[in-house]
């Protein structure tokens, strides 16, 4: 159980991180740990609450509203976005640049999985999920109805933030709504490996010469200065 803690609190940790270190490069360079110890230490207090006597019914409430629905919707609107906006085809060219070129057989399964399997199965597991929903109860108690608007609450809060964040960049993006819709369904113009070393072929032209060099990450040579 310690180790199963461990492993998720990880994959936790590192998501937050991650968008921290996107967001303010510069202020994760100098303050990465504390940021980190913060994170870890906020994270901690809000989970108190699941030790206490009544600590149960909210990990109950959560469970019954946030493990579930929260991972469908996110999975379904990241099968969406990489496959039927991005693109499939482009997705597998990108993974062809890493591993090598493969047969087109070989990207058959996952063509069927990715194009039609997994959303079909993912929408019909969150349609159905919601047709078969019932109150919330624990050893034969049922949640009162400020318990169950919380749990709506929680679930809205983890997924509003998507098509929030979606307007906001439709807003920001210029032309006529069909024009920002288009453009914000495409790939940005640096869009690619991080590094332009590691653009290759395929990349080399989307370089955006607006790309800020203080982000660079600097490589060590063979006599261990940083070039």
């Amino acid at each position: 159980l310690l180790t199963l803690g461990l492993d998720s609190q990880f994959a936790s940790i590192e998501t937050i991180i991650t968008t921290i270190q996107d967001l303010f490069p510069k202020m994760m360079k100098r303050m990465r740990v504390p940021i980190t110890l913060s994170c870890c230490s906020v994270l901690f207090l809000l989970g108190l609450v699941c030790v206490t006597q009544a600590g149960i019914y909210w990990v109950h409430l959560i469970d019954h509203f946030c493990a579930g629905w929260g991972i469908l919707i996110a999975a379904i609107l990241e099968v969406i976005g990489i496959i039927w906006i991005y693109g499939g085809n482009r997705f597998i060219e990108d993974i062809e640049m890493m591993i090598g070129s493969k047969r087109y057989i070989f990207w058959l399964w996952w063509r069927a999985c990715w194009f039609v399997i997994t959303p079909i199965l993912l929408i019909v597991i969150l349609i159905w999920s919601l047709v078969k929903f019932h109150r919330p109860d624990y050893a034969k108690i049922p949640y009162p109805d400020w318990g169950v608007a919380l749990g709506w609450c929680m679930i809205i809060f983890c997924i509003i933030w998507i098509p929030i964040l979606a307007v906001i960049k439709i807003i920001q993006a210029k032309g006529n709504i069909f024009q920002r819709i288009v453009s914000c369904c495409r790939p940005a113009s640096n869009w690619g490996p991080y590094l332009e070393q590691h653009r290759g072929e395929r990349y080399k032209d989307m370089v955006d010469p607006k790309k800020e060099t203080d982000h660079e990450i600097p490589t060590v040579s063979g006599r261990g200065k940083p070039e």
